[in-house]
């Protein structure tokens, strides 16, 4: 409950910090679909941040259904944060999928034509190569469906936080695509069904709740080999989603992941898991025949909770197993994501 508080007031002091910008000499750009601000396009807004800006910009989306866009936030838009109204009201969302027979792999063609360049690389609706991104009380989703990969967002930049928000898809959610990139997750909530926490970047999930579509996997990592850390989800609820666009996802089980490539890490300390957890917890070792063998896969469990918790019948994979409670001690923000430059995400201001 003393978390919940904590949050609680932690986002009170951001709203009342962004209200503030529009009296300092922060840069404060106002999105609304009616008019009322600044601009009624989100892209418009990014554009007009100035390139290499050490300042924070902050971008207040006020509520409403933006799905026209599919976004980019450029290398040289560095350090913007968008704000949102309401998580459950203010909803970014496309629906590019890749495929074989679209434009460039995309589909629908007709809007994939739309984009080029860096945006259309993935399906993603948003894209974000600018280092020092944030975003609080936002939904981003992509609403293709069950068929094929289908990004909400795809994250290359470094130093990323994300307050707050909602990622909706099914497969491949949240791509954390580039090695040694950083990003946190508070209060966070993410959905999908297959491989859709993935990519090789650092990532450190905070009391966030992941819910899922039965038959698939949570995480696909390719953590480098010389990379300590993958994912890490700390205080997290692992939920079952009824009711998925396939049916039969309805009567499956829920796996913790499957290797992608590379040398995968993830860990899950003092996470609530539903009694849907297949008990295997990582049941195929996919195109990775060393998966199972190579003591440089870290997949990490800690005194976890619920019906799903139970390590008992886990895959009998060497790099799969319990943290001591030494090594439990290293899984914290601090030694996670605070890098050479010693960022601090919770440290934004």
């Amino acid at each position: 409950m003393k978390r919940k508080y904590t949050i609680q007031i932690f986002l009170l002091i951001t709203f009342a910090l962004a209200a503030n910008a529009t009296k300092t000499n922060d840069v404060t750009f106002t999105v609304a679909l009616d008019g009322s601000g600044n601009f009624t396009k989100i892209q418009d807004a990014i554009d007009a941040v100035k390139p290499n800006q050490k300042k924070r910009t902050i971008i207040l989306i006020k509520n409403g259904e933006y799905q026209t866009e599919k976004l980019i936030v450029p290398e040289d838009k560095q350090n913007i944060t968008f704000l949102g109204e309401n998580r459950d009201k203010t909803v970014i969302s496309y629906h590019i999928y890749d495929c074989k027979d679209g434009l460039n792999n995309k589909c629908p063609a007709e809007d994939a034509a739309k984009w080029t360049g860096l945006n259309i690389r993935t399906s993603a609706t948003i894209t974000v190569y600018g280092n020092g991104f944030r975003a609080e009380n936002i939904t981003f989703r992509n609403t293709a469906g069950p068929v094929g990969q289908a990004l909400a967002i795809t994250v290359c930049a470094d130093k990323n936080t994300f307050v707050n928000c909602s990622f909706i898809g099914y497969q491949d959610t949240i791509y954390l695509w580039t090695a040694g990139s950083r990003s946190y997750f508070q209060n966070c909530l993410i959905v999908g069904r297959t491989d859709f926490i993935y990519g090789a970047g650092i990532a450190f999930f905070d009391e966030c709740e992941i819910k899922c579509f039965g038959g698939g996997w949570i995480t696909a990592p390719s953590t480098p080999q010389n990379q300590p850390f993958g994912f890490v989800f700390f205080k997290c609820k692992i939920t079952f989603e009824t009711n998925s666009p396939r049916k039969e996802d309805d009567h499956q089980s829920i796996a913790l992941g499957r290797p992608w490539h590379a040398y995968p890490k993830v860990a899950w300390l003092y996470c609530d898991m539903c009694k849907n957890i297949n008990p295997l917890g990582w049941n195929t070792t996919w195109r990775m025949d060393y998966a199972a063998t190579n003591s440089d896969l870290h997949l990490y469990e800690y005194k976890n909770s619920g019906a799903g918790a139970e390590m008992t019948h886990r895959s009998k994979w060497v790099g799969l197993r319990a943290l001591s409670d030494k090594e439990a001690k290293q899984y914290n923000i601090k030694n996670i994501l605070s890098g050479k430059d010693n960022w601090n995400p919770l440290k934004f201001r």
